[in-house]
């Protein structure tokens, strides 16, 4: 059995511990180290003085314990000690050098995972594996270890309390640490001593949560600023009554018997409560309540901490109706559209019966949108998806997938002609013509069928080979339905067509590049271009990269595309900057499969000498997929890339695997919102939040923020109000070949 400590234990001891209030003689002796060391501060003592006098004043609040300061080095990304006046200098050596890893102790933890580690039992915790010796060599048996912040928020350190003795920290001890590595910030961030002191003050005070004080015997004494703002009652209504002037009736005796109970046998109670606020509105709220002691023992005060949980158990409802549906019409997403087939597949099975996984798209739906506009074709597509309900079976199952495109499970079907049968029922249901908006709306549908178990067992096969058979149908003429099975080896053939094109393609330099304008918001001036590859097939004409690309991935030819992309727009870049063109950003996108080959860097260095261009001309957009692939082997190229000066972009930013985690890993300079939510921008109040949302996040980690797809003056204004920096689109210009773009630049100069 692991030593080291389930996940959900240390979460649930944490969480008891950081609602715990301080003892009055407790928040004193915080005060006090914070005053003694500002003191100092602005008595201008050197700062090695101050942050070892922080150490020696959190030494004498813990007993048996010692401190330390250690601080990450850039050039070996290991951490070395700065302060621990308690140590000499050859334990201090055997400290240095120390490297952030699993196993690192409880400070290289806090590098490694980015957070505050509590190790009670360093000799049994999996976390200081590696430097178990350390702990026998030096007695430490329990470490508790927080991140020091720099000035741009970045985690530059560690503050540890190392106690020879097994124990869990206290909220005091929380406090301690917490208020230790804020002053230790404030002392190595001088310049911005005034700012970090605010915002420590601001945290110390805790000013969300409401806070009641009441004498042995429940009579108010005061209650905070957020007390009354959350209760409605002022220090003065409250002063002098008991905390009965809150009840909500909605609790009975047995319930406040048991929490006092609580109280005196545990000298706490927390948990969620129903209040009543001043004016008589009732809540949820959670509440702490924990005794306050004298020297004696004795119970002398009460103290109380509210949170209003009003905003959490809304958002916890929408939250948990969001995550299984769909905003637009109500329908399941494709999370519980999934669970749903998931669970139909076993009774099928087992009552030997088939399924039909129908892949459905309105015909020329986007036509509709733009005649009769946004809000109007939302609308249209609600009540297509009523009529799309009102045609099934009880324990058949829809789902709306996005846009105007429906998965449908029909279940428990006996044959084939049963599924076939309810396809022709949906297909003369969608053209039937129908009122809306004054005007007589009709339009069709294109349906592609898999079937359990003939075209698969799980989802993904059968979602995969229906969306096939829906795009068959629409090559088709629409308006009608595909089995998967009628067009399985079409499919086959068209991939070994295009992949042999491909190969053509390259030999006979079919391949050319359209560049699509950037504009500054800020000067209205075009500031960069996006490279697009273009093939002139010798029949089917020009192909966009839709018709290609994925094949380019799936048989790795994608590598030699890519590098003939990254030289191409670099030698056209310098060369519009020969002729006299303003220097312009160019923006390339860059597979995952670049990247696994593990040569891209090289490759972008031999582009970058071979055409002259300035590095930081360059910028590469990376998929948010991209992100998920063998972290260390991305690092390493995107690091070396970032030394030349390249720049690195997250491409449709928002539809992959957005996480804030991967934009603190990667060292990205601007961030790219994909034009599904720019499309809906002005009719669409979730697209809206979601734009303002990326563009406030990345403007806090300082990133620049361009977005694709704007089509009219409307988005344009609305984009410039949120906040973004750069545009692009159809507005302005569509890609154009290299001469075209070049004249479109002389027009705009």
């Amino acid at each position: 059995m692991s030593a080291h400590p389930t996940s959900a234990s240390p979460a649930a001891s944490s969480s008891r511990n950081k609602r715990a209030p301080l003892s009055l003689a407790e928040q004193t002796q915080l005060l006090n180290l914070q005053r003694v060391i500002l003191e100092s501060v602005a008595r201008g003592v050197d700062h090695i003085e101050a942050i070892n006098q922080i150490c020696m004043l959190a030494e004498s609040l813990v007993a048996n314990a010692v401190s330390s300061v250690m601080l990450m080095n850039n050039n070996d990304q290991c951490l070395y000690v700065y302060a621990a006046p308690s140590l000499n200098a050859s334990e201090i050596e055997k400290l240095n050098g120390l490297r952030p890893s699993p196993g690192g102790g409880s400070c290289g933890n806090v590098i490694y995972q980015q957070s505050v580690q509590y190790v009670s039992d360093t000799f049994k915790d999996d976390r200081w594996q590696d430097i178990r010796h350390l702990a026998h060599d030096f007695g430490i048996k329990s470490c508790w270890s927080i991140p020091i912040f720099s000035g741009e928020s970045k985690i530059i350190g560690t503050f540890a309390l190392s106690s020879f003795e097994h124990r869990e920290p206290s909220q005091f001890h929380r406090m301690l640490l917490d208020i230790g590595a804020a002053l230790i910030s404030i002392v190595l961030n001088r310049n911005q001593s005034q700012e970090s002191l605010r915002q420590f003050e601001k945290v110390f005070e805790g000013s969300e949560q409401g806070i009641m004080i009441t004498d042995a015997s429940h009579i108010i004494l005061s209650v905070n600023p957020a007390f009354t703002k959350m209760q409605g009652y002022t220090a003065e209504d409250a002063k002098g009554k008991t905390p009965q002037i809150l009840s909500s009736g909605l609790h009975d005796a047995h319930f406040y018997r048991t929490m006092w109970e609580s109280v005196v046998n545990f000298g706490q109670w927390r948990g969620e409560i129903w209040n009543r606020r001043k004016n008589g509105e009732v809540f949820p709220e959670w509440l702490s309540i924990s005794e306050v002691k004298n020297t004696a023992g004795v119970v002398t005060h009460y103290v109380s901490t509210f949170s209003d949980l009003s905003d959490l158990k809304s958002a916890q409802k929408e939250i948990q109706y969001l995550s299984s549906h769909d905003a637009l019409t109500g329908l399941p997403n494709i999370t519980l559209f999934r669970d749903r087939l998931e669970n139909a597949i076993p009774i099928a099975m087992a009552s030997n019966c088939k399924l039909g996984l129908l892949a459905l798209n309105l015909d020329n739906f986007k036509f509709l949108n733009d005649s009769l506009g946004y809000a109007s074709g939302d609308k249209l597509l609600s009540l297509f998806a009523e009529r799309l309900k009102d045609c099934l079976g009880d324990t058949d199952s829809i789902c709306r997938h996005g846009g105007d495109e429906f998965i449908i499970l029909l279940n428990k079907m006996q044959d084939d002609d049963s599924i076939s049968n309810m396809v022709d029922i949906l297909l003369n249901e969608i053209s039937s013509p129908f009122a809306f908006a004054g005007s007589n709306i009709s339009t069709s549908c294109s349906i592609g069928v898999a079937v359990y178990p003939t075209d698969g067992s799980d989802f993904e096969k059968l979602f995969g080979r229906a969306r096939k058979a829906m795009l068959q149908a629409k090559e088709s003429g629409r308006n009608t339905a595909r089995f998967f099975t009628e067009k399985l080896n079409n499919d086959s053939l068209y991939y070994l067509n295009i992949a042999y094109g491909l190969r053509e393609a390259l030999a006979q330099q079919q391949f050319e590049l359209h560049y699509q304008p950037q504009i500054s918001l800020r000067t209205g001036q075009v500031i960069g271009a996006e490279a697009l590859i273009r093939w002139h097939h010798p029949q089917n004409g020009m192909q966009s990269p839709a018709q290609f690309i994925t094949i380019a991935e799936q048989t790795g030819l994608i590598v030699e595309i890519g590098q003939w992309v990254i030289e191409e727009a670099c030698r056209q870049a310098r060369e519009w900057q020969k002729a006299g063109l303003p220097p312009l950003s160019i923006a390339v996108n860059v597979s995952a499969v670049q990247f696994r080959r593990g040569n891209l860097d090289k490759l972008v260095m031999k582009a970058l000498e071979k055409t002259g261009l300035e590095p930081h001309r360059l910028e590469l957009e990376l998929t948010e997929s991209l992100l998920l692939e063998d972290i260390d082997h991305l690092i390493a190229q995107l690091d070396t890339l970032k030394k030349l000066g390249v720049q690195l972009a997250i491409d449709d930013f928002g539809t992959g695997y957005s996480s804030l985690a991967y934009l603190k890993k990667f060292n990205i300079d601007r961030l790219k919102i994909d034009q599904s939510f720019v499309r809906d921008i002005n009719n669409d109040p979730n697209d809206a939040a979601i734009v303002r949302a990326i563009v406030q996040m990345a403007h806090t980690l300082n990133l620049a923020v361009i977005a694709e797809g704007v089509e009219d003056e409307a988005m344009l204004k609305h984009l410039r109000e949120t906040g973004c920096d750069e545009v692009q689109g159809y507005l302005f210009s569509k890609p154009l070949s290299a001469t075209a773009f070049a004249t479109f630049m002389q027009s705009r100069l």
